[in-house]
């Protein structure tokens, strides 16, 4: 199993540092909500933390990545 909960390809991403990715991309039992902060990977790239901007009713998840590391930004997840 991974670390992260959101699989994404990097990419995508934009020079604003924004991604996509959907909801049958999340780990097994996963809630998304806005405004929270979340692991996300794949198999190619080092995991990274990224805020969850929205939510759709289609289950598509609008991300912004934060630069640098996971352990850079510890304070921001919330326990498991």
């Amino acid at each position: 199993m991974n670390d992260y909960e959101l699989d994404v390809d990097f990419m995508d991403m934009t020079k604003d540092r924004r991604l996509w990715t959907r909801l049958e991309d999340a780990r097994p039992g996963f809630v998304p909500i806005a405004g929270h902060h979340v692991i996300i990977g794949c198999e190619d790239a080092s995991p990274a933390v990224a805020r969850i901007l929205s939510v759709n009713a289609e289950g598509h998840i609008e991300l912004e990545v934060l630069p640098g590391s996971v352990d850079s930004h510890r304070d921001l997840l919330a326990p498991t």
